[in-house]
């Protein structure tokens, strides 16, 4: 039996590359597939794959062919990629090395996204108001995501450093693959009905669309949307939306950006009860700082020091009141006395009371029974005081006469005194105006100020580029100084 050929991997995967590339089958070959993982690099080269239902076929197409696209794909889109199959060594994988991409449309996974989408947003699972707020500070946050991959230790740790505290429950789930949905799903609803948790994060991290295709299916998106438990969707890279991030009660772009959202930071918390707890100790030693001076204050009060002063002060006024009270108050009682045995003759006899009220009805009744006397006597009265008024006018007839000349002697100086300074007003307005500069404008002077409006007087208040107004007697000439010729002797 002949001894087997031990190969380096470099030359098995040479020996591959010579086999595929010298066989010549798949030289020009042409490949319908559904884009996915689209990317341009800085350098002009362009990476992606083409899928099916079951297969992935990793693709790149050079910057020498990639300039001839009028534009670039979508991951979704259907095309045909004509080039060649080849090996890259180095890997050890084979790609297929595009030379020209033609595309056709909008791929079987695309399609089956957005009219999943469109149903389940017509039912009204992706709607703000069903959305649940999530908790300030949970106890328990649960995980449904793979034990194997990098999200499950980005969220461990963001949480463990944020809260020490916080509880983490792990449910394992497989997070690609046919039975993946339903396999969340199940998680999701026995999380719920034991309550084990007061909040989920549920994800996986990034991968193409066909890795992520688990949480856009429809057992999945329901259980989500069914969830009492707020859920915290974080599914692939910040670029990735899936059907169950619409679902969800809150969106997180990456693993650790959901820990960051479940878990509060209580450092930040433990600041902020330092901060209070130092700023009620200075309160209080404020307080009693303010409470201890107030208390030397009156230590020091000589109303303290000596309070009897107080009562004796009080016992004094009390036996001045006392003294005034036992002189002032026979007099007083005796008032009271005599006005109430006056009161009680004057009841004694009350005809006499009437007496006088009826003395002068009856003087008023005889006054009644002659008006004409009470018409004289005002007619006297009114007579006497004519006569007094004419008295004091005859008094005061000379004063008025004097006033009088007095007035008219007024009214002619001041008359000719405004002559006189108005015909000065009209000689010094005539000087003024013979001596005015806008006159001396007007006989075809000028002058000329710099742009801080200060006169120039000679070429040294100038300089070559400066701006210059020049005033006529009709307006102003705006000009540049170009030229600087001084007076030569």
């Amino acid at each position: 039996m002949a001894e087997a050929k031990t190969y380096t991997v470099t030359e098995m995967n040479h020996l591959i590359k010579k086999l595929v590339e010298g066989s010549g089958l798949v030289a020009n070959v042409q490949v319908r597939g559904e884009i996915s993982n689209f990317k341009r690099y800085p350098s002009g080269h362009c990476y992606f794959s083409l899928k099916d239902k079951d297969s992935v076929l990793k693709c790149v197409m050079f910057q020498s062919q990639a300039r001839h696209l009028t534009k670039y794909p979508n991951n979704g889109e259907t095309a045909v990629a004509i080039g060649r199959i080849a090996i890259y060594e180095r890997d050890g994988v084979y790609q297929l090395y595009t030379d020209m991409l033609i595309p056709e449309g909008t791929g079987d996974l695309m399609q089956a996204y957005e009219k999943l989408k469109n149903k389940l947003e017509a039912e009204g699972l992706f709607v703000a108001e069903r959305k649940k707020p999530l908790p300030a500070h949970p106890r328990t946050v649960g995980i449904i995501t793979s034990p194997a991959g990098a999200a499950v230790r980005d969220v461990i740790t963001v949480s463990r450093r944020r809260d020490p505290g916080v509880k983490l429950l792990l449910y394992p789930v497989q997070v690609q693959g046919k039975n993946a949905a339903g396999d969340i799903a199940h998680a999701i609803r026995f999380m719920n009905r034991h309550q084990l948790a007061d909040l989920l994060i549920v994800g996986r991290g990034g991968g193409s669309m066909e890795d992520l295709w688990a949480f856009n299916e429809e057992i999945l998106v329901r259980a989500v949307a069914a969830s009492k438990i707020p859920i915290i969707s974080s599914v692939g890279h910040e670029t990735d939306f899936t059907l169950c991030d619409f679902a969800a009660d809150q969106r997180a772009a990456t693993p650790s950006q959901a820990a960051e959202l479940a878990v509060e930071d209580t450092r930040q918390l433990r600041r902020q009860v330092l901060n209070q707890q130092q700023r009620l100790t200075n309160a209080m030693y404020r307080m009693l700082q303010q409470r201890s001076d107030m208390l030397g204050r009156l230590m020091k009060s000589r109303t303290l020091q000596d309070p009897l002063r107080i009562t004796d002060r009080a016992a004094e006024r009390l036996d001045k009141a006392l003294m005034r009270l036992q002189q002032t108050l026979p007099r007083r009682l005796e008032n009271r006395e005599l006005r109430l045995q006056q009161a009680v003759r004057a009841l004694q006899h009350p005809e006499k009371l009437l007496l006088e009220p009826e003395r002068r009805v009856q003087q008023a009744l005889k006054a009644l029974q002659h008006p004409e006397r009470l018409v004289e006597k005002a007619e006297q009265r009114l007579t006497a005081a004519q006569k007094n008024l004419q008295k004091q006018k005859t008094l005061w007839e000379p004063y008025d006469t004097k006033y009088q000349n007095t007035w008219n002697q007024f009214i002619t100086l001041a008359n000719s005194l405004a002559a006189t300074k108005e015909q000065q007003l009209k000689l010094l307005t005539s000087h003024l105006d013979a001596v005015s500069p806008l006159k001396i404008l007007s006989r075809g002077y000028s002058f000329t100020r710099n742009d801080k409006g200060n006169i120039i007087k000679s070429t040294n208040d100038v300089h070559w580029g400066d701006e210059i107004r020049t005033r006529l007697h009709d307006g102003e000439i705006c000009s540049v100084v170009q030229e600087i010729l001084p007076k030569t002797e």
